[in-house]
């Protein structure tokens, strides 16, 4: 009989991981409580940069690029919009990230570059660019019109290729022998020779069932929408570390957010974001604020993610903490994770998302927004 996978979660990183499985001949079970993309991935802008401080995080994204470039195959009600992303450095420190962005980038075969203030006013006209010192550009990076769409669409490519899709929320880890053999559901048990923890903010609690400890946290980020941007306002993303801001136009709309600590208070936070803004953009001011939209990452201490199948506990494979940048990795991440369920050769050297790697000095992911 096929190796029978169950998948827990289907936000976009069980998704691919689902589609990839069932395309390898797997039999695969998805089990999601809610809609496919109800979770975090419902707070997903869309984004997708390869504009990382880490070496994997750059490959899983650079990877991922090409399914990105035809999910018009999969609906045709979407497309990826190559804006491109841009982050800005006005200090010494800033310029020295914005440069080595691009380097590494550029030693990993992604297009990337330093591009001067002509160039970036070309992008962007309202830019700021008094004492700017540097700016990268990566000209390959963008948007996905819908990510809560994709996810479904990925999802019904799942079960056309055999997948079946379970509804139920997952209340524990089931073992046996020291194995894990599948969860418990509220409607029962559900088994499985491999089970893949793909479950977003309820993946903590489900591996600390099967006494299984993993450093997540729930962090917080805010985006504030506004409308009556004009056309051609900020076409590409844009972050300045330096000022802990960054922002981009879709359509008529624009979202920014402040970055680091966040207050209690939406209007505090509203009058950072334009405070901070007006640092990076002119005629931030003529644009009018509509709404705050809430959502949590799923966070780990070095904001990587942890994709492993600890040995600790046989049958089970992790695929979780992507620190709000999961949807961007999620198709080359699934064949990792597909690489781990099958006991092959990883298809990624993947030690700096290995679980026990935080027994030891960490590198820390340094280009989180």
């Amino acid at each position: 009989m096929k190796q029978h996978v169950l998948v827990v979660g289907a936000g976009i990183i069980g998704a691919c991981i689902a589609l990839e499985l069932s395309r390898q001949n797997k039999r695969v079970t998805l089990l999601e409580a809610g809609a496919p993309g109800s979770g975090i991935t419902r707070w997903c802008p869309g984004g997708v940069r390869q504009q990382w401080g880490s070496d994997l995080n750059i490959v899983l994204v650079r990877d991922s690029l090409p399914f990105f470039n035809s999910v018009e195959q999969l609906d045709a009600g979407l497309h990826f919009e190559r804006c491109g992303y841009v982050f800005l450095g006005y200090s010494e420190a800033g310029e020295r990230s914005a440069r080595q962005l691009a380097e590494r980038q550029q030693r990993l075969g992604v297009n990337a570059q330093v591009i001067g203030e002509d160039a970036l006013q070309r992008l962007c006209p309202d830019i700021v660019t008094r004492g700017l010192r540097a700016a990268s550009y990566g000209p390959d990076d963008g948007f996905i019109n819908d990510p809560v769409r994709l996810t479904q669409a990925v999802v019904q490519a799942a079960q056309e290729s055999g997948a079946l899709l379970a509804h139920g929320r997952a209340t524990a880890l089931r073992t046996d022998d020291g194995r894990i053999t599948g969860v418990q559901t509220e409607g029962g048990p559900l088994t499985a020779d491999v089970t893949v923890l793909a479950a977003g903010h309820g993946a903590g609690e489900l591996a600390s069932s099967a006494g299984l400890n993993l450093p997540l946290h729930a962090e917080e980020r805010r985006l504030h929408y506004l409308d009556r941007a004009p056309a051609q306002y900020c076409t590409p993303f844009l972050v300045s570390p330096d000022h802990q801001w960054a922002g981009k136009q879709l359509g008529h709309a624009f979202y920014m957010s402040a970055l680091g600590t966040l207050p209690e208070s939406d209007d505090v936070f509203k009058a950072q974001t334009f405070e901070r803004g007006a640092h990076v953009l002119a005629d931030l001011e003529q644009l009018r604020s509509t709404h705050i939209v809430r959502g949590y990452y799923s966070s780990t201490p070095d904001f990587q993610a942890i994709v492993d199948a600890p040995i600790t506990h046989p049958g089970l494979v992790l695929s979780v903490g992507f620190n709000g940048n999961g949807f961007m990795m999620a198709p080359a991440n699934a064949r990792l994770v597909a690489s781990l369920v099958t006991g092959d050769t990883p298809a990624y050297d993947h030690a700096d998302y290995q679980l026990g790697r935080f027994k030891q000095q960490v590198h820390m992911e340094t280009a989180v927004i």
